[in-house]
């Protein structure tokens, strides 16, 4: 079991309220504990917003980072500025991580504690989804972005996000370029690992692989989504397409869309 630690100056608000959460969404997935550079008296607040949302805060208490100094923490992320400079005590760590909030206690009422805590929930849920399976090492982020780089391997793969699959002829007449430079791309998207091939009859498909981690697929939908006019023209190109073979793969891969997988 993976161990992860939160830190921020207090461990009263922020820290707590996130080892909470990250206990209630995670499971039994890792081990949550919180601590405080200059720990203080847990803000009452902080059971109250728990509460109302069915959340356990048994055995939140404040802890000081320096009695954790010995422990190796597999994953670190602070939750403030001056916190993130405590993640030189966890040098051995896996991953250190910083998630920069304001801290909700200076403000009067409860808002900026529900505010908080929805802004924990859906970087939990980020960092849950990504790191939720054994990780391909096969490509790595300076890899990915030098592949994404080349404005061709970039549309080649927007369109496999969009259309799930695609042969040679069906990216040679979208993209109008050679079949020859389309096939040397579509080799080094499948030699880095973040496409396969497959024959169905006469054509061959290139597609996502099942087993693509997460978080590349992650970087390929946000990219996508987030650049929406990035393949209109291609896209019309391949609407045009008369006699375009779509694939039937009797072996089809489950698309998971809580993970924005594009796998075919």
């Amino acid at each position: 079991m993976k161990r992860i630690l939160f830190l921020c100056t207090g461990n009263s608000a922020r820290s707590q309220l996130a080892e909470a959460l990250m206990r209630h969404m995670a499971g039994d997935n890792y081990e949550v504990m919180s601590a405080g550079m200059s720990p203080e008296t847990v803000d009452d607040r902080v059971y109250l917003v728990l509460a109302d949302q069915n959340i356990n805060t048994d055995n939140l208490r404040s802890v000081s980072v320096t009695s954790l100094n010995d422990q190796h923490f597999d994953v670190v992320i602070t939750l403030c500025d001056k916190a993130s400079n405590e993640c030189a005590l966890f040098p051995d760590s896996d991953a250190l991580i910083h998630w920069d909030f304001t801290d909700p206690k200076p403000t009067e009422g409860l808002q900026a504690f529900y505010e908080t805590v929805e802004g924990l929930k859906a970087r939990i849920a980020l960092f849950l989804m990504l790191n939720g399976e054994q990780q391909n090492n096969t490509i790595g982020p300076v890899e990915l972005f030098k592949i994404m780089s080349d404005p061709l391997r970039l549309r080649i793969l927007m369109l496999i996000e969009d259309e799930l699959a695609l042969t040679v002829g069906d990216l040679t007449k979208a993209l109008e370029v050679s079949q020859p430079k389309v096939s040397r791309h579509l080799a080094l998207l499948r030699d880095a690992g973040i496409l396969q091939d497959q024959r169905e009859g006469l054509w061959i498909f290139y597609h996502f692989p099942e087993h693509l981690p997460a978080w590349v697929r992650h970087t390929l939908a946000t990219v996508r989504n987030g650049n929406p006019g990035v393949i209109n023209q291609e896209k019309l190109k391949l609407s045009q397409i008369t006699d375009r073979k779509k694939p039937g793969f009797s072996n089809k891969p489950k698309i998971n869309k809580k993970q924005t997988a594009s796998a075919v």
